[in-house]
């Protein structure tokens, strides 16, 4: 019997994690995400391609309708939707994140309710909404299953997903052979994805779409923070920032996965 999706993505997303003994031996906190960078900014949002995941969500979308962003970071995949969106959840594990998101429903008087926790552990006390999205938020989740499950069960309409073609971080992978003398597995994410989806019996649509190259300036900040995703002390910052300099930006492959909803 061949083997099943949801446990070929189970057993790669668990080898994708760094060994548990560089995490413990972290000379700094487990680095959290940085709300700043997941802020929306509708400037910058302005200068982009409309992502597929994006046209997906508006074209399911009722005028006034909700929506539901899980892993809503700062806002950055929901508030684009904010011209047909009247209400939008949003659900994170971080409260620094929930913080930015309810700033920013504030400046564009948006109507929000925010959830703290991690998807689908909160699942049963987050209402329905009419399209559901998770963008970039589900590398490290084993159980795809469970989360795409609880993620059809709360949309009405249509539910939204977008995540690179292959996991984020495999890019530092040089670093941590340098710092660690391992590296992180990398794998089809959104191949895999798919057959997930399309194994629990849902009617799966795709599209793929290239992004341009973005030039990102090394900066203390910067420095700082994947210093504390590579788990080390800061006794490694030129080694790191001399990487990241010599870094070409390369072109980013994004896939937008979306079916109906059964809420």
């Amino acid at each position: 019997m061949a083997e099943r999706a949801a446990d070929r993505w189970r057993e790669a997303a668990s080898k994708w994690l760094l060994p548990q003994s560089i995490i413990d031996a972290a000379p700094e906190p487990q680095a959290t995400l940085d709300p700043e960078m997941f802020r929306y900014k509708p400037d910058l949002d302005a200068t982009m391609p409309v992502r597929p995941s994006r046209r997906a969500a508006l074209a399911a979308l009722p005028e006034g309708g909700s929506v539901l962003d899980v892993g809503c970071g700062g806002g950055a995949s929901s508030f684009g939707l904010r011209s047909r969106a009247g209400f939008i959840i949003g659900v994170d594990r971080q409260p620094d994140m929930l913080l930015v998101f309810e700033e920013t429903a504030q400046q564009f008087g948006v109507k929000v309710r925010t959830f703290l926790g991690a998807w689908p552990d909160v699942a049963e006390v987050v209402p329905v909404a009419d399209v559901a999205v998770c963008h970039h938020a589900f590398y490290a989740a084993e159980d795809l299953e469970a989360h795409v499950r609880a993620l059809t069960d709360h949309a009405r309409e249509r539910v939204v997903l977008e995540m690179s073609a292959h996991p984020p971080l495999v890019a530092l992978n040089p670093l941590l052979e340098k710092l660690h003398g391992t590296s992180r597995r990398d794998w089809p994410v959104a191949d895999l994805a798919q057959e997930v989806v399309t194994e629990l019996g849902y009617a799966v649509q795709r599209e793929d779409v290239e992004l341009e190259p973005r030039p990102r300036e090394v900066t203390p900040d910067w420095v700082g923070f994947v210093r504390r995703r590579l788990y080390v002390g800061p006794e490694a910052d030129p080694v790191i920032e001399e990487f990241l300099r010599s870094q070409t930006p390369q072109p980013q492959q994004v896939v937008a996965l979306w079916w109906p909803g059964t809420a």
